[in-house]
């Protein structure tokens, strides 16, 4: 057989099995024993399909034969969406959620299904009932979460492109932590039918990969009615904010130092400006903690029966979360929506100057899964869930022996083909300096 690469990007496997150097019953064999050897190790899987290849190529498909995995909270013919959860009691799907079949019908092999934070309500990937979820890059260390999994799988070369759910950063921020891509289209530009939610509010379907061009590969086969080719004539004379203290932010010394090294590339291509709008790391908790309520209170009543009868079955920090939200009133949850409301309006008013806005993905890099998860996690990311923005993060360079940081991209709601389009450049860029 000719040489496995599984840490290449999807497009130039894709080019190889289209070019016949390798056939597709092959490549999917090596894919399915490298997550035989390295699986049991990192828990990026929690089950398996045993699916073969596609019969014939798909017309214009560029990952026509390849395989992808999906999150435990999405649903997949004849199997069950435990959400990472083993009390969590489902019957197994009748069909593929609509994102899975797009991926299906583009020639893509569903390889199983991926570890995940229980419920989708954490940001670590600790799970007691499968084991945690490990970060690729080092061993112990968190791959992040919600969609942990999702992210290692990818980094790990167990998949090409993998499918997660981002409620606050939950695509974006395991991407960071395991140096891969995350992104998170406009609200609604995906289906979230067949999707165990966390928030109807604020959930998202997104996509992880090994480089952008994968991502906008998978996302014209997912949303195949939009045109995602953008002339370059769309890309000159763009507006860029970046923030002008990192350290208000709440962002930690290694990734402001990354960050910092990447905007002085952007600032010599493009017209850089001083973020006016940014909010401080006060404004930033206040608004992801009043997100993080309405997700508890909707989870919370998805969980009722579970609370009543088997509590004892639960993780320890998510039942701490269902008995915190007992105790909040109409009165706080009402506040909690208005927060939010507010941080959505605040993050459409950051496009009155700039086309997109550039801010690191984490303030922290990955961590010792036996440290206390950093409480501000998401404060980078939640804002862009709340007024339904495009937003995708892309890997830095960092020192040998250090963890890489994030570089989030956010556009305006809809503009996602011309987000893709630019972040593929900025990889470029990044890589070429």
């Amino acid at each position: 057989m000719p040489p496995f690469e599984p840490l290449l990007p999807a497009s130039h496997a894709a080019q190889a099995l289209k070019a016949g150097q390798i056939s597709p019953q092959q490549w999917l064999a090596a894919q399915r024993q490298r997550i035989a050897s390295l699986n049991p190790s990192l828990r990026a899987y929690l089950s398996q399909t045993d699916d073969g290849p596609p019969a014939e190529p798909a017309t214009g498909s560029a990952l026509w034969g390849l395989g992808f995995a999906i999150k435990d909270n999405i649903d997949l013919a004849g199997h069950v969406s435990r959400c990472g959860l083993a009390a969590y009691g489902a019957q197994p799907a009748e069909r593929d959620a609509p994102v899975v079949s797009a991926l299906k019908a583009a020639g893509m092999v569903c390889l199983g299904r991926l570890n995940m934070h229980p419920m989708a309500l954490g940001a670590t990937n600790r799970n007691l009932d499968y084991g945690d979820c490990l970060n690729p890059l080092r061993p112990g260390y968190s791959p992040g979460g919600s969609s942990g999994g999702s992210a290692a799988a990818v980094a790990a070369g167990l998949c090409t492109v993998s499918l997660g759910t981002d409620t606050m950063g939950s695509v974006r921020l395991p991407a960071a932590y395991c140096g891969v891509v995350g992104f998170k289209p406009s609200h609604g530009l995906l289906s979230l039918q067949g999707v165990v939610p966390l928030s109807l509010l604020l959930d998202h379907v997104g996509v992880i990969a090994r480089d952008v061009c994968d991502v906008r590969s998978a996302m014209a086969a997912l949303a195949p009615d939009r045109h995602w080719g953008v002339a370059a004539a769309d890309l000159t004379g763009l507006r860029l904010a970046l923030p002008a203290n990192l350290h208000a932010l709440g962002v930690e010394a290694d990734v402001a130092l990354a960050f910092d090294q990447a905007a002085a590339v952007l600032r010599r291509t493009q017209q850089v400006q001083t973020w006016a709008r940014a909010p401080d790391a006060a404004q930033l908790g206040r608004y992801r903690r009043s997100g993080l309520l309405l997700c508890e209170a909707e989870l919370h009543g998805r969980l009722a029966p579970l609370l009543e009868s088997r509590s004892a079955e639960l993780p320890p920090d998510l039942l701490a979360m269902m008995r915190y939200i007992e105790k909040k009133t109409s009165l706080d949850l009402g506040r909690a929506l208005a927060e939010v409301g507010l941080a959505a309006d605040a993050a459409h008013r950051w496009f009155d100057e700039a086309d997109f806005v550039v801010l690191p993905t984490a303030p922290q890099t990955a961590f010792d899964l036996r440290e206390p998860a950093p409480a501000n996690q998401a404060d980078l990311t939640a804002m862009a869930n709340m007024a339904g923005l495009p937003a995708i993060t892309l890997a830095l360079g960092c020192p040998p022996g250090q963890m890489p940081a994030g570089l989030q991209i956010i556009g305006r709601r809809g503009d996602d083909a011309r987000l893709l389009a630019w972040a593929e450049q900025v990889q470029t860029l990044l890589g070429a300096a």
